[in-house]
Order: structure tokens, then sequence, then C-alpha cells
């Protein structure tokens, strides 16, 4: 019988993914996404393929000098059907040191994430599509 979705593994995702961030971990985070995963971040103004944000936050978060502070807050689960879920919460984010041009400090007090999660075809539970924003000043 196929694992059915439930709120807490989606919870327990979303931790993981900040925990892989947070901890610089490339390879895990790339990890998180389907081939086919689409990705808006915090400043993007289009979306772009969800391993392509993956390589490139580690190009720009994920240096040795860098200083990475993230919370989150509770996590709203929407449950669709047995195998997919929409999970939206609240984070703070703070970097110092990062290689993102003319910006190597960034910090988002206020961010929004929506994640969308489905069991793969291998029935691993991945992010079929990431929504981070900051709401305008």
């Amino acid at each position: 019988m196929a694992v059915k979705m439930n709120p807490d593994m989606v919870r327990a995702e979303v931790a993981r993914f900040w925990k892989a961030f947070q901890n610089k971990d490339a390879a895990g985070l790339s990890d998180f996404y389907t081939p086919e995963c689409s990705v808006f971040g915090s400043l993007s103004r289009r979306p772009e393929p969800g391993r392509l944000a993956a390589v490139r936050r580690n190009r720009e978060y994920f240096g040795r000098l860098s200083v990475l502070r993230i919370s989150i807050s509770d996590i709203d689960v929407v449950i669709l059907g047995d195998a997919s879920a929409v999970a939206t919460y609240t984070f703070e984010f703070h970097a110092t040191g990062t290689a993102v041009l003319g910006q190597p400090d960034e910090h988002i007090v206020h961010g929004r994430c929506s994640h969308v999660f489905a069991f793969d075809q291998d029935g691993k539970l991945k992010i079929f599509h990431e929504h981070m924003s900051v709401p305008a000043a």
C-alpha cells in the first residue's frame, strides 16, 4: 500500500529543507526538487528550475565565509488528495558574507513561502513548486 500524505510529514520536510539550507548542504538542498520543479525566489522576477535555484543558492549563500540564520513560523498544510499538499508559512532569513552581487548581506524579516509537495515516481516526497516573497514596503 502506498504511503498516504499527512501534514506531519510535510512539516518535517519543510524543516529538513531549511536545515539543509542553513547547513549549506548543496547536494541535500538540490535533492528536494523534482526535475520539473519551478521556483520563484524572494527577489526573483521570473521562475527558474528548482535545481538551478539550488545551484545558484550554493554559489551565492554557501561560501565558507557566509553566515546564515533562518527561522520559520508554524507551517499550515493543506492536503490535496492522498499524494500532494501545499505548505505555507513565514520565515526570517539573515545572511552575511554572501556572494550575491551588490548585496553581501541579506535580511528578510517577513518572508512568505509556499511549497507544493507531492510524491515522485519513487515514492519520495519532493517539492514540485516553491514560491517565496517579501511584502512590499
